[in-house]
C-alpha cells in the first residue's frame, strides 16, 4: 500500500459508518489504523498480512521479538486458534471480555495475546473484518499509551494511512496482560482490571 504523506483523520462522532468503510478498506489494503478502544488508543494492521506486521513493527520502533496483541470481537475465534486454551481462559474470558483484558496462550507458531476489546464502533469494526487485528497501543516504544486522540496522532501523523478520532478514551488505563501456560497464570503487564479480580474469577468466584 501507497504509504500517504499525512494520515487522513475521520471523526466517529461525525462518520461513524464512513469511519468503519474507510477503516475496513485500509486494513484489507495492507494499511495501517489509528483507532480508539475503550482503554486506550491503538495501531492496528491486518493478521494476515506479514508486510503491514512489519511496518507496524517500523513505525512503532518496537524490537521484532515482542509480540503484538490480536484483537477479535468473538471468544470462538481465540479459542479455536489457542492450542493451549483452557479452564482458566475460558473462565476469564467469560468474566472480562468484551474488556480490557490481554489472555496471552500458546499457539500455532507461539502464543498470542488475544483481547476482546469493549467499544462499540472497534467491535463494529473487527465484526466486518475477514481476519483478527494485530494491534499495539498508538505510542512510540518506551512512551506512554494515549488517552487522547491528538496525543495519538502526534508522533504517527505522517507514518500511518488512517487516523479514527474518537475523543478521549473512557479507561485511560491499557489492558492488563496475562499469561496462561503450563496450568500457570502470570501477569505480564498491571493494568485495568485488578489483579485480585482475576484471581477471584480463578478460583470460581466473582470478579
Amino acid at each position: 500500500m501507497r504509504i500517504p504523506s499525512q494520515a487522513r483523520i475521520l471523526s466517529l462522532s461525525r462518520r461513524g459508518a464512513t469511519a468503519l468503510d474507510a477503516a475496513r478498506e485500509t486494513i484489507c489494503a495492507g494499511g495501517v489504523v489509528l483507532f480508539p478502544t475503550e482503554s486506550v488508543y491503538g495501531l492496528g494492521v491486518d493478521s494476515g498480512q506479514s508486510a503491514a506486521i512489519a511496518r507496524l513493527y517500523a513505525i512503532k520502533g518496537r524490537p521484532r521479538d515482542k509480540p503484538f496483541q490480536w484483537l477479535t470481537s468473538d471468544v470462538a475465534v481465540a479459542r479455536a486458534a489457542s492450542g493451549g486454551w483452557n479452564e482458566r481462559a475460558e473462565k476469564l474470558a467469560r468474566a472480562f471480555w468484551p474488556g480490557p483484558l490481554t489472555l496471552v496462550v500458546p499457539s500455532k507458531g507461539g502464543a498470542i495475546g488475544w483481547r476482546v476489546p469493549k467499544h462499540k464502533w472497534l467491535l463494529a469494526l473487527l465484526q466486518t473484518l475477514p481476519r483478527p487485528l494485530v494491534a499495539t497501543s498508538a505510542n512510540l516504544a518506551g512512551a506512554a499509551a494515549p488517552r487522547t486522540f491528538q496525543e495519538a496522532l502526534r508522533p504517527f501523523r505522517r507514518t500511518i494511512d488512517l487516523a479514527l478520532d474518537g475523543g478521549a478514551t473512557k479507561e485511560g488505563v491499557a489492558s492488563t496482560v496475562v499469561e496462561l501456560k503450563a496450568g500457570r497464570i502470570r501477569i505480564l503487564r498491571p493494568g485495568a482490571i485488578p489483579e485480585e479480580s482475576l484471581m477471584r474469577v480463578v478460583a470460581g468466584g466473582k470478579p
